[in-house]
């Protein structure tokens, strides 16, 4: 499953949030993207279940316009930024 930023119902931070049947994780690193490339889709992976909640993360991303194959940049803005 691929998502926006805004099916995250527009996430602002990194943290934990109630998603779908479950949660889901979001990075340091992931908000970096959403900042400099707001359009930016990303997989989202069911990761365990957590108290018989699915615990989901953010996999690989890409820009909606990108050609199939092409690897978008990492953010300038999470140079030294730690993954998680």
């Amino acid at each position: 499953m691929d998502v926006s930023r805004t099916d995250c119902g527009g996430i602002t931070g990194a943290g934990e949030y109630k998603f779908r049947d479950g949660h889901l994780i979001v990075t340091l690193y992931q908000i970096a993207i959403w900042a400099e490339h707001p359009e930016a889709i990303f997989t989202v992976v069911t990761s365990r279940f957590h108290n018989s909640m699915k615990l989901y993360v953010l996999g690989s991303w890409r820009l909606p316009d990108a050609a199939p194959g092409d690897h978008p940049p990492a953010p300038a803005s999470a140079e030294g930024m730690s993954l998680h």
